[in-house]
C-alpha cells in the first residue's frame, strides 16, 4: 500500500522512467544469469570437439595396437622339466640357483648375483617363459652379492 500510494504520487514522466529502470534492470538479471552458461557452454564445445578428434585418433590406431602383443622374443624357453628350465634362465643371466622347492602350483627358489639388472632380465625372461613372478625378497650381501628368494607361478598362454 505505501508503494503504491507513493507510486501514484509520482508524475508520469518519473514513471515512465522508472519502467524503463526496471526494463533495464531485467535485462542485466537476464544477461548476468545466462552469460555463465553460455560461457560453460562453449568451453564443453570446445572440450567435445578435442575429444572427438582424439577419439577418431585412437579409431584409426586399433590395427597397430592388435600388432603389438607383447616385448616378448618368439624364443620358446620351455625346454626340459620346470627345474631345468629356471636354471636356464638364472644361467643366461648371469645368476646361480641356490635352492628350489616346487609345490602343487608355486615355485620357489634363490638366486644369487653380482648385478641387480641381471635379475631385472631374469624376471623379464621368466615372464615370457611363462611364469608369473608373485613374490620378490631381495638383499643385500656384505660381499655386495644380491640374494633374492623369489616365487613364481606357472601360467599357459
Amino acid at each position: 500500500m505505501y508503494i503504491t500510494e507513493k507510486f501514484n504520487l509520482l508524475q508520469v514522466r518519473e514513471k515512465r522512467l522508472l519502467y524503463i529502470g526496471l526494463a533495464l534492470l531485467l535485462l542485466c538479471l537476464a544477461f548476468i544469469s545466462v552469460n555463465p552458461l553460455l560461457a560453460k557452454h562453449s568451453k564443453l564445445s570446445q572440450e567435445l570437439e578435442i575429444l572427438k578428434s582424439d577419439f577418431i585418433w585412437i579409431s584409426s590406431k586399433i590395427s597397430v595396437v592388435k600388432k603389438l602383443e607383447n616385448a616378448c622374443s618368439s624364443r620358446n624357453y620351455k625346454r626340459g622339466t620346470i627345474g631345468d628350465q629356471i636354471t636356464n634362465l638364472a644361467r643366461r643371466n648371469l645368476l646361480s640357483v641356490n635352492s628350489f622347492e616346487q609345490a602343487e602350483d608355486k615355485i620357489k627358489f634363490q638366486l644369487s648375483g653380482s648385478d641387480a639388472n641381471q635379475f631385472l632380465d631374469f624376471y623379464s625372461q621368466a615372464s615370457c617363459s611363462g611364469y608369473k613372478v608373485d613374490q620378490v625378497v631381495m638383499t643385500l650381501s656384505s660381499e655386495n652379492n644380491y640374494d633374492a628368494t623369489i616365487v613364481v607361478a606357472a601360467v599357459e598362454y
